[in-house]
């Protein structure tokens, strides 16, 4: 009777261990959600509280907008991003000859990843009232998609539509203009996704019905500040910087706005805290413009992660008419250049970005591209 009894829990537990092998790798899949991901900070590890410029500050740190070097009118500026993982496993699918499983059997556990994002117009002036105000207006919107395919050829997708009008003003107080203060409010709409399914459906484009969760619209703010103190090391210039992001939480649920067949809450992106250094000189050997920095961001916003997930460190420098990126983002290598034409500016990038909880868990390696005109 013992006997028999071992027997059973042994079978037992090797039908455990092979449904674990066999169960979906999603489980530990959860992709930090950003309304708005610029391919110059991300090649920069993903640094911007202490360094964005124009409509970085639009999700980022508002009292950077006094930071602005220029009045600016930008129209319009696109960003196209796609993962490593969403390439190769699109390959493998479409050069598959096989059919059922084994046409998808090369692309389980890959983070699926893409985002497609438009600044419809904005406008940056940095002499608001007076010099010591910054104001910026824009309407940016995005479509970003982070998935994985499961065993059973299912994806259980983070798919985030929204968009809206954000307005920052800024203010320089102090002797010499060492701090910062500065407000974004935002108006938002947000669509996002539900049930998960099945990966051939989705690339004959037969997801629709699954893919509508949930919706609504908000008003949030962003407060921020940056301060420059007098103390200098190894002759660059310094600059701190806090902010509070999506103050009244992030749920897209408080100006109402859900509509017919997005009946669910939209997924948020809940309030974070964030804050970090950063260190510039304006010159450096044949560069100009040297910025590094070290950011911890997304408390908050990075839940049951990891405090490796929020870790960023990048820097910048031009040369004539082109900026040299270079950072690490959660610990993934990051990378990129940027070329100025005066009225048209490109950016191309490359990051990881960790789907997993912990960092080395899951890399997801993106390229993005990005052209902006302005004047």
């Amino acid at each position: 009777m013992k006997t028999s009894m071992n027997k059973k829990l042994v079978h037992l537990s090797s039908i455990a261990a092979l449904i674990a092998t066999l169960a979906p790798e999603s489980h530990a899949f959860s992709p930090i959600i950003r309304p708005y991901q610029s391919a110059r900070s991300a090649a920069m590890g993903n640094v911007r509280y202490t360094t964005g410029l124009y409509e970085e500050n639009f999700y980022a740190n508002p009292a950077r907008a006094t930071a602005n070097p220029e009045n600016l009118f930008q129209f319009p500026k696109f960003t196209l991003e796609v993962g490593g993982g969403t390439i190769s496993s699109l390959q493998k699918i479409l050069n598959s000859t096989g059919g059922g499983m084994s046409a998808v059997s090369g692309a389980v556990g890959e983070p699926l990843s893409t985002r497609i994002q438009l600044l419809a117009l904005a406008y940056h002036n940095n002499h608001f009232f007076s010099p010591q105000w910054s104001m910026s207006f824009g309407v940016p919107f995005s479509i970003q998609i982070a998935g994985q395919v499961s065993q059973s050829s299912q994806v259980n997708p983070t798919t985030v539509i929204g968009g809206g009008p954000a307005l920052t003003i800024a203010r320089k107080l102090l002797p010499e203009d060492r701090l910062s203060i500065g407000m974004t409010t935002h108006f938002e709409s947000r669509f996002s996704s539900g049930a998960s399914f099945s990966l051939l459906d989705f690339l004959r484009g037969d997801t629709s019905d699954n893919l509508r969760g949930g919706s609504g619209a908000s008003l949030d703010f962003d407060l921020g500040t940056t301060f420059r103190p007098h103390w200098g090391l190894g002759g660059f210039k310094y600059e701190t910087a806090f902010t509070i992001n999506n103050i009244l939480g992030g749920t897209y649920n408080n100006l109402g706005g859900r509509i017919k067949g997005w009946s669910g809450n939209p997924i948020p992106s809940k309030r974070s805290f964030n804050f970090g250094v950063a260190a510039r000189k304006d010159e450096l050997w044949k560069f100009e413009n040297f910025v590094m920095a070290l950011e911890f961001t997304d408390i908050g916003n990075n839940t049951n992660g990891s405090l490796f997930r929020t870790i960023h460190f990048g820097s910048e420098a031009r040369w004539h008419r082109i900026d040299l990126r270079a950072g690490l983002n959660q610990g993934y290598f990051c990378g990129g250049l940027g070329f100025d034409l005066k009225i048209l500016k490109i950016s191309l990038t490359t990051y990881g970005e960790e789907m997993g909880l912990n960092t080395g868990s899951l890399e997801d390696r993106r390229y993005a591209f990005d052209f902006g005109f302005q004047i």
